[in-house]
């Protein structure tokens, strides 16, 4: 008995040759990016890099902003406004009371763990030092980092946002620290000069 199905089978069996011969190189040109009719080079059509052994050239980077120059441009008003959060823990006034963090009145140049009274961790009271600019900023940083087992938790990023509580912190004294002096290109201090009114 003759299969009923026969001749749907043969006609799908024929039509899917067709179309394997004229599809497949189409497929091919779609996939691979032959040139013009399918003829020439073959490329890929979503290209894909491919590690080399030859050295790779760097693009130029942006030049370096030194920490003296962002503190130098820093805004301390900007600097109060970041350290909105840190009024959390801290107090900002001469005479001001500690809070979980000490007082942070006249702090630049301040003794490190150096407000009496205050119950500092073991891990600041034997760091030692003076709180210097590049202290402040590498404690802001990342303090666990930069004194391992301090209680206070902070990270911040972005240098330029650092240098402006650094420029607010520098503002809360009657006689603020000196700023690091800037270093021209040429590698020299340059220097500052002051306003003259005529």
């Amino acid at each position: 008995m003759q299969d009923p199905l026969f001749t749907n089978k043969l006609a799908f069996a024929v039509l899917s040759s067709i179309l394997l011969i004229v599809g497949l190189p189409q497929l091919t040109n779609a996939l691979f990016g032959g040139g013009h009719h399918g003829h020439g080079e073959l490329h890929l059509a979503y290209p894909i890099e491919f590690e080399s052994d030859a050295p790779a050239e760097e693009a130029p980077s942006e030049p370096q902003v030194s920490f003296a120059q962002l503190l130098a441009d820093a805004s301390p008003n900007a600097g109060e406004r970041r350290a909105g959060l840190c009024k959390s823990c801290h107090s900002f006034e001469k005479g001001g009371g500690n809070g979980t963090g000490p007082n942070l009145w006249n702090v630049v140049g301040r003794a490190v763990a150096g407000v009496d009274g205050f119950g500092y961790s073991s891990a600041l009271k034997s760091a030692g030092g003076e709180w210097t600019y590049e202290r402040l900023d590498a404690y802001l940083a990342d303090s666990q980092g930069y004194v391992p087992g301090t209680a206070m938790v902070q990270r911040i990023g972005k240098e330029t946002q650092r240098a402006e509580i650094i420029s607010y912190l520098r503002s809360l004294a009657d006689d603020p620290a000196p700023l690091p002096e800037v270093e021209s290109a040429a590698g020299e201090p340059e220097a500052r000069h002051a306003a003259v009114e005529e």
